[in-house]
């Protein structure tokens, strides 16, 4: 019930940064209005699927599909390769499917492994990134944003005598695919899967606050040695005995500033869509979050300013409390799996 010591070693298939996901809708129309207002931009269509990018280097970071039997499903996340030497080891692991050509734009190909609890994780190589320019974020929502002037110094005087800061309303446009996890029947052994296969190593582990020999919730990061990584890159909770089989509870797209996040908000509001929770700021990780529920129920999030980490920072351990620092109350249902109702 407690989580072993992990470490990462050379033996371990090395992955770079997280790619995209994979999800079904019974309605892709409706989802995809969605997206746009969420700060997607649509890359490409083919057939029942849609690809959906932001701007950073991947060529989407989100696949949505027509679900053939009407019900939404999650067909997990695709991690990169750190070449193709360790895409090849990743073949070796038990239960990987062969290699096959990845579908959509960039190419490559991909390694899926079925999980035995009904999910699924992809491993990618070979794919093109997109060529995309550091110095300019794009965005929906800004006119002009120079720097942050504090009480004591006030740069955008100094330097950029004559301009405001000065928005209009929009989406909050997405950079990348951030992290996800899930709610987890399997807790003990999906974390032994992925620390044991991969380079994946807790930043932060809570255990129960009644039974401190239970960890109930890790996040993990890719470990990068000494190049810096976001604080998790994916998350595991141990699932409450209630809990009928293995849920996603959210995925995570970073944007990049705390205007474009609250602008982001205002926008999706007045679109008339769900909101679940936010804005408000993280303990562990250290996010701006908000979260709100797409067309199928699923739990999305926008998150902004969070931490980074590298093998200098070491596992933390503490008891589960409370996950944000300021915002609005935690909603009774934040856990639940709220596509079940379309499930069933």
């Amino acid at each position: 019930m407690r989580i072993p010591h992990v470490e990462n070693y050379p033996s371990k298939v090395q992955l770079s940064r997280i790619s995209h996901v994979y999800f079904e809708h019974a309605d892709l129309e409706k989802f995809s209005e969605f997206a746009h207002d969420f700060g997607f931009v649509e890359a490409e269509r083919r057939g029942d699927v849609i690809y959906f990018r932001g701007y950073g280097r991947d060529p989407y970071c989100y696949v949505a599909k027509k679900s053939a039997d009407g019900k939404p499903k999650f067909g997990g996340g695709a991690f990169v390769a750190a070449s193709e030497e360790e895409f090849n080891k990743a073949a070796k692991i038990p239960g990987a499917s062969p290699p096959k050509p990845l579908e959509g734009p960039g190419g490559g190909q991909v390694i899926t492994f079925a999980r035995p609890n009904g999910t699924f994780m992809h491993v990618i190589y070979g794919q093109e990134d997109r060529q995309v320019d550091t110095k300019h974020i794009p965005t929906e929502t800004h006119d002009h944003q120079g720097p942050f002037n504090t009480p004591f110094e006030k740069p955008r005087l100094a330097r950029q005598k004559g301009q405001f800061q000065r928005y209009h309303p929009g989406p909050a446009l997405i950079h990348k695919v951030g992290h996800y996890g899930y709610v987890c029947k399997e807790f003990d052994a999906e974390f032994d899967f992925y620390t044991s296969n991969f380079n994946l190593v807790p930043s932060d582990v809570l255990y129960h606050p009644q039974i401190h020999d239970m960890d109930v919730l890790a996040f993990i990061r890719l470990d990068l040695g000494k190049e810096y990584s976001d604080h998790h890159t994916f998350f595991m909770q141990r699932a409450p005995p209630e809990v009928e089989q293995t849920y996603v509870h959210h995925t995570s797209y970073e944007i990049s500033d705390f205007d474009t996040q609250l602008l982001g908000h205002e926008w999706l509001a007045k679109k008339g869509w769900r909101a679940v929770w936010g804005v408000g700021r993280h303990v562990l990780g250290s996010q701006i979050f908000d979260y709100w529920a797409d067309p199928s129920g699923f739990k999305i999030e926008h998150y902004a300013d969070g931490d980074v980490v590298n093998v200098d920072i070491k596992t933390r351990r503490d008891v589960a409390g409370p996950i944000s620092v300021w915002g609005p109350e935690l909603p009774k249902d934040f856990g639940d799996d709220l596509t079940k109702e379309q499930r069933q």
